[in-house]
């Protein structure tokens, strides 16, 4: 038997559900979900009982009957350590989601995953960085658990490697859904009480941004063939035989997508770039802007505050040197990140840089220069204002470029 059969007939026998008209297509990192034949519009995909959600606390819960689990133990560490179990002890009877476990990929392409020489096309860019800090927080918290599982279980402990709690961290990344969704009105916003949970069969389909979907809630009183809820994907346009379901993750930056997904989109809209303030006492404040300056206005207000904080503190309103200091500050700051972004059109070997990874690269750098361009129209357009601001005091300011 296949483990995608395994995962049907274990998803149907806990009273769940993937459409007869879908099927599982593997591809190099997983697998898609295709349509076996025309599915209507507004057809249920996929239908997962809540009790087979996989939360910090299931994971824990689990893993507790192997090994005393710390309290302190993060989401990641939880649920990473209890799907590398899975590997590790194979078909456990303490361990339920074994078929489950076994469809996910262990080839990806998140941020993590590429090649030193991959990484290097990043650098000088926020993402560079942003790899190398979930590498070390996640080595950190792989560390922490080897060393609580050693105290059991020495075999264990060699068992669970660094490039097993890779893959599992990653497929959080890459499949969670905020814990928003086991709730009456199903939500992917998130808020500060939210985590990440993984729900088998319904991480089953790939993101395609706008698409039209919704996840419903069925409860006991609303369906009499259930005992427990459910959450069911629904897609609300009609899917020709042959062609790729979609799920919808929301709306996230390449730079997410990159990361924790392992791809990217090109001209993604929803990108954005992290901008950092230095703030007085040390502190920083970090400001995010999106395309056609989506945000701008914050930063702007925040730089403001730091001038006036450094030049004028007593003073009441802003003056037009207060926003001509500021304007010159933004423009230095974005012409910087500029000047340190990669050459994205450079020639790249195919036999050391994967191709899909140059796709992400490229993608990923035509948001951030896209950003860049516009922020830099912004901070222009914010000088001729405080220009014009003088010259209606009686002030004639003309600039050297």
């Amino acid at each position: 038997m296949s483990a995608v059969t395994s995962l049907i007939d274990w998803l149907t026998g806990h009273n769940g559900y993937i459409n007869p008209s879908a099927k599982f297509s593997p591809n190099p990192t997983g697998n898609s979900i295709i349509a076996k034949e025309p599915i209507p519009a507004d057809s249920v995909i996929v239908k997962t009982p809540f009790s087979l959600a996989i939360t910090r606390k299931s994971a824990s819960d689990s893993l507790s009957r192997l090994f005393p689990v710390p309290r302190s133990w993060n989401e990641y560490q939880c649920i990473a350590t209890y799907l590398s179990f899975h590997h590790i002890l194979a078909e456990s009877s303490s361990l339920r989601h074994y078929p489950y476990a076994q469809i996910l990929p262990r080839q990806m392409q998140t941020g993590l995953f590429f090649t030193a020489e991959e990484r290097e096309l990043f650098k000088g860019t926020n993402l560079y960085g942003a790899i190398i800090d979930r590498e070390r927080e996640w080595m950190a918290q792989w560390s922490e658990c080897r060393t609580v599982i050693a105290q059991s279980n020495e075999e264990w402990a060699n068992a669970f490697t660094w490039d097993l709690y890779l893959v599992s961290a990653s497929h959080i990344s890459s499949r969670a859904f905020p814990s928003t969704l086991l709730s009456k009105n199903p939500s992917l916003i998130s808020s500060s009480s939210t985590e990440p949970i993984l729900l088998p069969g319904f991480d089953s389909l790939n993101h395609a941004r706008g698409q039209p979907v919704s996840w419903i809630v069925t409860y006991p009183e609303d369906e009499t063939n259930t005992s427990e809820p459910h959450l069911c994907l629904v897609i609300h346009i009609p899917t020709p035989a042959g062609s790729e379901l979609f799920n919808n993750y929301g709306a996230k930056p390449n730079s997410e997508l990159i990361l924790g997904y392992g791809f990217s989109l090109a001209e993604n809209p929803d990108d954005t770039i992290l901008l950092k303030i230095g703030g007085g006492a040390g502190s920083t404040r970090k400001c995010e802007i999106g395309r056609n300056s989506q945000g701008a206005d914050g930063l702007w207000t925040q730089v403001l505050s730091l001038i006036k904080l450094q030049a004028n503190p007593d003073q009441g309103a802003y003056t037009y040197e207060d926003e001509l200091d500021a304007a010159s500050m933004l423009d230095e700051m974005v012409n910087g990140m500029i000047e340190k972004l990669p050459e994205s059109r450079r020639a790249l070997d195919p036999a050391r840089i994967r191709p899909e990874v140059v796709e992400m690269f490229r993608s990923y750098l035509e948001g951030q220069q896209s950003i860049l361009d516009s922020l830099l129209l912004y901070v222009d357009l914010k000088e001729k204002a405080a220009i014009e601001k003088a010259r209606l005091e009686g002030v004639d300011i003309v600039l050297e470029d």
